[in-house]
């Protein structure tokens, strides 16, 4: 199915971005990115396997992806991931797409977040939490 015809070029290209924003937001957090922490990220977007939305978003990420993604101001990195879940929820109550959609894309979200803050090699900081608890909240 093409689910890019569902939204316009601006809407898709936030919803390709979430993977990237929340992956920078949590890498950003403590100030040092590491090369390691890409590459939860990357076995995510090239894993994932099931609900077929989100399937084409993440296929749509790795084949789109531009190095200007991972160079986010935190606030911006925020709001659009912010408003790529906005978008999953309107779409939804249009029945656009179904609604266990955004269970999965919020879920596999927080899988990025919550591995790339296990790939930074001083391990889980305050500051990686911080992102991942504030995520959390987003997506509840």
């Amino acid at each position: 199915m093409d689910y890019r015809s569902y939204f316009s070029s601006e809407e898709w290209d936030l919803l390709r971005a979430a993977p990237f924003n929340v992956q920078v937001l949590v890498s950003q957090a403590d100030d040092v990115r590491e090369l390691d922490e890409i590459s939860p990220l990357l076995d995510i977007l090239m894993s994932y396997s099931g609900n077929a939305f989100v399937e084409e978003v993440f296929r749509d990420t790795l084949e789109a992806t531009e190095e200007s993604r991972l160079l986010k101001e935190p606030r911006e990195a925020l709001d659009q991931v912010s408003s790529a879940v906005q978008l999953i929820k309107n779409n939804i109550e249009k029945s656009s797409l179904s609604e266990d959609t955004l269970d999965t894309f919020c879920t596999q979200l927080l899988e990025i977040a919550e591995k790339t803050a296990a790939a930074d090699i001083e391990g889980l900081e305050a500051e990686e939490d911080s992102i991942i608890n504030l995520l959390k909240q987003k997506f509840s």
